[in-house]
């Protein structure tokens, strides 16, 4: 007869993970900073310099090359942080399961195996909350603070003072110029040799859109005066105008003392170039180790690195599941972003 250890093990709850995911959307972090795999928990990445093209210097025939000084191109390199929660079966729903194996009821069952793989499987979305949190961070301020169960870490991505701007005004004065704050960043960008082509913010900022008296009267005259100015006509307008998308994007996470946060702070607008900021680098745990070298602990391994381990307790009877995680997001592209306050001197 099987036992609640036969079924309560490491490759059950991926599995069931897996199952529960399988139509799931990416986050917005992760078509920015795609998920790769590292082997082991050390990490390093270019810094690029803008991608501005730079001639070639004139050389006498039969010479040397001259090497070029690779400047602006930096060699980032740290070490991973690492993520660790477990679970235990629930007392009423362990007597329950042992009751439905002793009775033969398969269907009963599987029915307590999902309450009791709803656990752990919110430990490993736990994990994709963690890892949004740590790359909205980066486009937001540049910086990763991580602080919980007496653990402390910093990781400043070193953006420019030129890289964090104000707004010419209130974004919530309706006279302000918010098309023309726009245009110049993409305009100083340009001079730097970025070329921005996306926008991401929360209501917060989208709201300023609606209310804004030169977007208004623009809606106005392009639709003859026969709509209503909303939020998305504003956006769509001026996607058209400045030819960049906008994204809205309200998401939140709770943080670990249970308080809900928005990924995108109020009153911050973020100007992104094209293609992946970086990579969202997830390293290997203790626990995925212990299952490369064979030994014999329960481990299975979901979402792109994700380590579940269960482990058997005898007194008093019981299976801890535990979920780890070694990553940590690069940001190849940071010198390329700019992170504008639309509420300055507030």
């Amino acid at each position: 007869m099987a036992t609640m250890y036969d079924l309560i093990t490491a490759n059950e709850v991926a599995a069931y993970w897996t199952e529960k995911n399988v139509n799931r959307q990416p986050l917005l972090g992760e078509t920015l900073f795609p998920v790769v795999r590292e082997i082991g928990t050390n990490l390093s990445w270019i810094k690029g310099a803008k991608n501005q093209p730079v001639g070639l210097k004139l050389s006498s025939y039969d010479a040397k090359a001259i090497r070029r000084d690779m400047q602006g191109i930096e060699e980032v390199k740290t070490k991973m942080p690492f993520f660790k929660e477990s679970v235990y079966v629930d007392e009423d729903l362990r007597v329950q399961l042992n009751n439905f194996i002793a009775a033969n009821n398969p269907t009963l069952v599987d029915s307590i195996l999902s309450k009791i793989f709803d656990q752990p499987a919110s430990l490993i979305d736990a994990s994709d909350i963690t890892l949004e949190r740590m790359r909205m961070q980066l486009i937001t301020s540049g910086v990763i603070t991580l602080s919980s169960n007496g653990q402390s870490y910093t990781y400043n991505y070193g953006l420019g003072n030129d890289q964090k701007i104000n707004a010419s005004a209130n974004w919530s004065i309706a006279s302000t110029d918010i098309i023309g704050d726009i245009e110049k960043v993409i305009e100083d960008a340009k001079a730097q040799g970025v070329v921005i082509t996306r926008a991401i913010f929360n209501s917060s900022v989208g709201k300023t859109f609606k209310t804004n008296n030169a977007l208004k009267n623009a809606i106005y005259v392009f639709a003859n005066g026969t709509v209503n100015v909303t939020t998305d006509r504003a956006i769509s307008y001026l996607e058209s105008e400045l030819g960049i998308s906008m994204l809205q994007y309200d998401n939140v996470y709770v943080d670990e003392q249970g308080t809900a946060h928005k990924y995108i702070p109020d009153n911050t607008i973020v100007f992104l170039p094209d293609g992946n900021l970086g990579e969202t680098h997830k390293g290997v745990t203790p626990e995925e180790s212990d299952l490369t070298n064979g030994l014999s602990a329960k481990v299975a391994v979901v979402n792109n690195g994700v380590a579940v381990t269960t482990s058997e307790i005898v007194d008093p009877v019981n299976v801890e599941t535990k979920v780890s995680m070694v990553a940590l997001p690069s940001f190849e592209m940071a010198d390329q972003i700019y992170i504008m306050d639309t509420k300055p001197n507030a």
